[in-house]
């Protein structure tokens, strides 16, 4: 059976048998993978806390060619992104990147920019005081390394540039459009949010969480993201109404 060693962050887990768990991982070297964890819910498991949800590791991982399902061998703690800085907040937000991420990678398809990213959002939503700005900012970079996020600069149907004066959102294909091709049809995405965009794409998640940030623009980022999202996994993900309510208050 091969042996992989590998990074990992740990996304979820559920119960498997009485003692055992299965968990997901998101690696640095092989993209989302499952692995069953034997004896990891005993209570004297030295396993079992490391493999909490949003667990930054190293994994030695079991999984036979063409197999669903490994089993992990060992893992040891690099860093806890709860532990020490547990919040309601927190807890949410990070819950939310990681379900967003299981989402979005495939089993066995490695992503080292992906995986980056999400380690260096976490070590900024660990640093920082939580805000919009840095989910924005991570939804929409996943989005482009996935190939989803179109080019905003430029009308999609006559290719006027549109970076400085908005431009209007295709709600059926996710695309954008200026004002006269799109004559008031579809979510308008102003100039404020269409200069967000840019930023997003030159800076670091540290540099954009920190930046001063027009809350109408941020505010506008967050339906193009989140349709964007919606058209790809068809459906929407189940965590985010959590986090809407523990940054903003209300649903």
């Amino acid at each position: 059976m091969p042996v992989h060693e590998t990074e990992a962050i740990v996304l979820r887990q559920y119960p498997f048998a009485e003692a055992d768990l299965v968990v997901v991982f998101f690696s640095r070297e092989y993209g989302r993978v499952r692995a069953l964890a034997r004896g990891a819910k005993r209570p004297k498991s030295r396993t079992g806390p490391v493999l909490e949800p949003l667990n930054h590791i190293r994994l030695t991982f079991f999984l036979r060619d063409g197999a669903e399902l490994g089993r992990v061998s060992e893992c040891d703690l690099i860093h806890s992104y709860l532990a020490r800085t547990a919040s309601v907040e927190r807890f949410y937000v990070f819950s939310y990147l990681a379900e967003l991420v299981s989402e979005l990678v495939q089993d066995n398809n490695p992503s080292p920019v992906l995986f980056r990213l999400l380690l260096a959002t976490l070590e900024t939503g660990t640093a920082e005081p939580l805000g919009e700005g840095l989910l924005r900012y991570f939804e929409l970079w996943a989005l482009r390394l996935q190939g989803l996020l179109p080019n905003y600069e430029y009308c999609s149907a006559c290719g006027t540039c549109v970076k400085e004066d908005g431009f209007f959102l295709v709600p059926e294909t996710g695309l954008g459009r200026c004002r006269s091709c799109a004559r008031g049809s579809g979510l308008l995405i102003r100039p404020g949010a269409a200069e967000l965009l840019t930023a997003i794409a030159h800076q670091s998640p540290a540099q954009f969480a920190a930046g001063t940030r027009g809350f109408d623009a941020l505010r506008d980022l967050e339906p193009l993201a989140h349709r964007l999202l919606e058209l790809h996994l068809e459906k929407r993900l189940r965590s985010y109404p959590l986090v809407r309510k523990a940054l903003r208050g209300s649903p």
